[in-house]
């Protein structure tokens, strides 16, 4: 965002909410580190895309991060736990 800006900006004032930050260090634990990356990754692309879906809905013009990532983090918990497949948590 720096670069796009041509200027240093902190992400937590503009892009990036502290309660996003603050969410992904509580779920950090729940992962080995590749598949952090890949949660992280994938949530980052959920948020987009139910953003998009919903944003006639909305009444803010913000991207509940943590929200729409915990969502996946649900979905994805409840299918390490009751499908037989690869798990990505450690739960």
């Amino acid at each position: 965002m720096s670069v796009k800006n041509k200027k240093i900006i902190n992400p937590f004032q503009t892009y990036f909410g502290m309660g996003d930050f603050l969410f992904y260090i509580a779920v950090a634990p729940l992962f080995i580190t590749f598949n952090f990356i890949l949660y992280f990754i994938l949530s980052m692309l959920f948020s987009i895309i139910m953003f998009l879906l919903l944003r006639k809905k909305m009444k803010e013009e913000t991207i509940p991060l943590a929200g729409f990532a915990s969502l996946l983090l649900l979905a994805l918990i409840a299918s390490d736990m009751f499908l037989d497949f690869y798990k990505i948590t450690v739960l």
